[in-house]
C-alpha cells in the first residue's frame, strides 16, 4: 500500500512538478446531489496536485485521481428519500417550508444514521489531517469533527453565504442592502423593506439556533468520542480559517467582504462537451428555431408536479416551434407532444453549451443560474424552495430572465414567458455580456480556491488573515455602545448647558427686575 502510495504520488509529481502530501477531510456526509457538486472541481484538483483526499459523501463521485478516497456514509435516498414534497411547501412559503420541523426532524435522523456507520468510527479512530473543509449549510451535526482532528478547517457556503454564517468571521452583512435570501428583496429597498429585512434576517438566525444548531451540538456531543468536551458549534465556526461562497459578485449583489472570507462561484462551471450521439441529434436537427432545456433539479422530482400543471408544460410546450429536452424520472409520458424529448439525466453544462439552445427552463438553482450565465443562456425562473426565488429574482434584474410562479401557473402565463425571453433578443444579449462579465477574471474561481486552500495549509491556518471583529458582540462591532455614551455625554453637556443658561438668567434678569421694582418705588 505505501509503496502504490509512493509511486501515485511520483507519477503526480512528473506530471506537475510537485507532490504537497498533505492530507484533506472533505466533510460532506449530508450535502445534497447539488451541494456535492459544488464540492466535486476542488476535491478533484488538490487530487491532482498531490493531496491525499478523504471524502465523506452520500454520493460517490466520478473520474476522481486515485488520491481520492471517497467513503458513503449514507445514501442519498437516506438523506432525501421523505423529504415532503416540494410543491406543497411551496404554497407554505418559503421561510416557514425552510423552518418546517418535519424537514428537521429528517435531517437529524439522517444524522443519527450517520453516527451508527461504523466506517466514521474508524475515520475518526485511524485518520489524521491536516485540513478540513466541510459544508457548513447541511452539517452542522458533524461539526464536532473539526476540533476532534485539531486541524484548521475551510468551511464552504453552497449559497452566497448569510449574515448568520458570515458573522463568526466578524464579516456582518449589512441588512441596509444585503438582503435576507429568503426575501424577494434587492439590494436597493425602500425603508420599509429595510425594516423587514433587518428583523426577518435577525428573527431566521435566532430560530436556525434554537431549531437546528442546538440539536446538532447535542448530537455530536453525544456521539463523537470525548464529546462532552467538545467546544459548540459556534465556537467551532469562530475558529475556522476560512470560508469560501459559492457567489460571484457579478451574479449575487456585491457586499463587503474580509480577507478570510472568499469568493469562489462558478468553480464547477466548464466549457461544453460534445453531447451523447442520440441526443445530439435530437438537438442538432432543431434548427434555427432552435431547442429549450427544462430541468427543475436533483432534488425537486419533476413527476411529483401536480397533474393539471404537468399538462400545462405539455399544452405550452406541443404550441411550440421548438423542441424541447425535459428533465423527466420516468422514460415515458402519457400524450407527449412529438418535438419533446425526455431523459432521466442530461449533461446540463453540455447541454446549455450547445449552439442550438434558445431558453433554459429552470428551478433556479444556484448552480443552474450560474452555469446559464457561464453559457450565455436566457432563463425562464420557476423556483421552488429555498435561496431560488432570490437567484431567479437576481436575474430578472440582471435582464436575463423572467420568474413564472409554478404553484398556481397558467398556459397564458407560461406561454407569453417564454415567447417573450425568445422573441425578445435584449435577454439573449444580456445573458451573453454577463457571459463575458464572469470570464473576466485574474484567475478562474477554482484557481482561486486551489490557491486559497494550499495558502491555509502552508500558513498552518493563516491566522493572520483573522480579523478582530471576530471578537466583537453586535453592540460594540456597530459602535451601540459608544454611541450610547456619547448621546448620554450629549444630553448631559445640553442638561448643564441648559441649567447654566438658567442660572445666568435668574442671576442677570433677576437682578435687573428687582433694581426696576426699587426704582418704581422710589
Amino acid at each position: 500500500m505505501a509503496s502504490l502510495k509512493i509511486f501515485q504520488c511520483f507519477f503526480l509529481f512528473s506530471l506537475l512538478g510537485t507532490c504537497f502530501g498533505d492530507k484533506i477531510l472533505f466533510l460532506l456526509p449530508l450535502a445534497s446531489r447539488s451541494h456535492v457538486h459544488v464540492f466535486e472541481p476542488l476535491m478533484k484538483a488538490l487530487g491532482e496536485r498531490g493531496h491525499e483526499i478523504v471524502n465523506l459523501s452520500p454520493i460517490v463521485s466520478k473520474n476522481m485521481p486515485p488520491t481520492v478516497k471517497q467513503i458513503q456514509l449514507i445514501t442519498v435516498d437516506d438523506l432525501m428519500g421523505k423529504m415532503p414534497d416540494p410543491f406543497e411547501q411551496r404554497k407554505l412559503g418559503t421561510l416557514r417550508a425552510m423552518l418546517n420541523s418535519s424537514s428537521v426532524e429528517h435531517m437529524h435522523t439522517a444524522c443519527i444514521k450517520l453516527y451508527e456507520n461504523p466506517q466514521l468510527s474508524d475515520v475518526l479512530k485511524n485518520e489524521k489531517f491536516d485540513l478540513v473543509i466541510v459544508d457548513v449549510l447541511l452539517n452542522y451535526c458533524v461539526l464536532g469533527v473539526i476540533p476532534h482532528f485539531k486541524a484548521p478547517s475551510i468551511l464552504v457556503s453552497t449559497l452566497a453565504a448569510p449574515s448568520y454564517l458570515s458573522t463568526f468571521f466578524g464579516n456582518r452583512l449589512p441588512p441596509s442592502f444585503v438582503p435576507c435570501v429568503f426575501l424577494k428583496y434587492s439590494d436597493q429597498m425602500s425603508f420599509l423593506e429595510r425594516m423587514g429585512n433587518t428583523l426577518l434576517d435577525s428573527l431566521f438566525a435566532f430560530m436556525w439556533e434554537r431549531m437546528f444548531m442546538l440539536r446538532s451540538e447535542e448530537m455530536y456531543k453525544k456521539y463523537l468520542p470525548n464529546g462532552d468536551q467538545l467546544p459548540g458549534i459556534n465556537e467551532i465556526q469562530a475558529n475556522s480559517s476560512m470560508m469560501f461562497m459559492n457567489s460571484h459578485f457579478t451574479l449575487n449583489y456585491p457586499r463587503p467582504l474580509l480577507p478570510d472570507v472568499i469568493e469562489v462561484g462558478g468553480m464547477h462551471t466548464q466549457p461544453a462537451k460534445k453531447l451523447p450521439k442520440d441526443l445530439d441529434e435530437f438537438l442538432s436537427d432543431s434548427g434555427k428555431d432552435g431547442f429549450i432545456f427544462f430541468s427543475l433539479g436533483s432534488i425537486v422530482k419533476a413527476k411529483e408536479m401536480p397533474e393539471n400543471s404537468r399538462k400545462v408544460f405539455l399544452n405550452v410546450f406541443s404550441r411550440l416551434k421548438q423542441r424541447v429536452i425535459w428533465k423527466w424520472e420516468t422514460e415515458t409520458m402519457p400524450d407527449l407532444p412529438p418535438n419533446v424529448k425526455l431523459s432521466k439525466w442530461l449533461p446540463q453544462q453540455d447541454v446549455l453549451g450547445h449552439p442550438n439552445i434558445r431558453l433554459f427552463m429552470t428551478h433556479g438553482g444556484l448552480l443552474s443560474t450560474q452555469e446559464s450565465v457561464y453559457h450565455g443562456v436566457p432563463v425562464l425562473g420557476l423556483p421552488v424552495f429555498g435561496d431560488q426565488d432570490l437567484n431567479v429574482l437576481q436575474a430578472e434584474r440582471g435582464g436575463y430572465a423572467k420568474m413564472v410562479e409554478i404553484v398556481d401557473i397558467t398556459e397564458e402565463k407560461l406561454e407569453s414567458a417564454i415567447l417573450e425571453l425568445i422573441d425578445n433578443p435584449t435577454y439573449a444579449q444580456k445573458a451573453q455580456t454577463l457571459s463575458k462579465l464572469v470570464k473576466d477574471l485574474p484567475q478562474t474561481p477554482l484557481d482561486k480556491a486551489v490557491y486559497w486552500t494550499e495558502y491555509v495549509l502552508r500558513h498552518k491556518g493563516a491566522p493572520h488573515l483573522r480579523s478582530a471583529a471576530r471578537d466583537l458582540n453586535f453592540f460594540q462591532y456597530y459602535v451601540l455602545d459608544v454611541a450610547a455614551v456619547l448621546i448620554v455625554l450629549l444630553v448631559l453637556i445640553i442638561y448643564l448647558i441648559l441649567c447654566c443658561c438658567k442660572t445666568i438668567y435668574r442671576r442677570t434678569c433677576g437682578k435687573k427686575s428687582t433694581r426696576n421694582v426699587h426704582l418704581k418705588k422710589e
